[in-house]
């Protein structure tokens, strides 16, 4: 299988186009604006799509772009609806919001992040509380605040890995 030089898969999916960031950051940011926005620009979209697992172009669900980019061409009639799903964060078809923050953070903060203490109960991500649905910007004492600061981190990690954290100053 074809890959880019960011090791992404360029095979053609399923009527979709390929299988990589380009591809997926054109139709999210087309797709997915104003209170449906995931990504606050298309360097932030392709920056961050680097961490996502690949999949397959058929998957309709899991942490992987496959199924972004898919939720990305349904969103187009149904922004509300498949945004979020093809957001950073999978919108509980596309990834739960763990699985694609710590897909990004683990990657992009690694002094702050490992899978194990992205995953850990007590402090990692799923201690932080939630308020759905996920949009860019986020803010609060919440999840969604640190993903959206995950997203950040993936183009500007020296000014955004440490709003990931639990003792965020930015997100609190």
């Amino acid at each position: 299988m074809p890959l880019n030089d960011e090791g992404i898969n360029q095979d053609m999916g399923s009527g979709s186009g390929a299988l990589d960031c380009n591809t997926y950051c054109t139709k999210i940011m087309s797709a997915c604006t104003g209170a449906n926005a995931q990504y606050s620009s298309m360097a932030n979209c392709v920056d961050s799509c680097a961490n996502f697992p690949v999949g397959a172009a058929a998957d309709q669900s899991g942490n992987t772009l496959g199924c972004r980019i898919n939720h990305a061409d349904l969103a187009v009639s149904a922004p509300a609806t498949h945004c979020v799903h093809a957001g950073p964060g999978g919108g509980g078809v596309c990834g739960m919001v763990c699985d694609g923050f710590c897909s990004i953070v683990v990657a992009e903060c690694p002094a702050l992040w490992t899978t194990q203490t992205c995953t850990n109960q007590q402090n990692g991500c799923p201690s932080f509380s939630s308020t759905p649905p996920y949009k860019a910007p986020s803010a609060g004492d919440t999840l969604e605040c640190r993903l959206y600061h995950a997203t950040m981190a993936a183009t500007d990690p020296t000014n955004h890995c440490s709003h990931t954290t639990a003792n965020s100053t930015v997100c609190q």
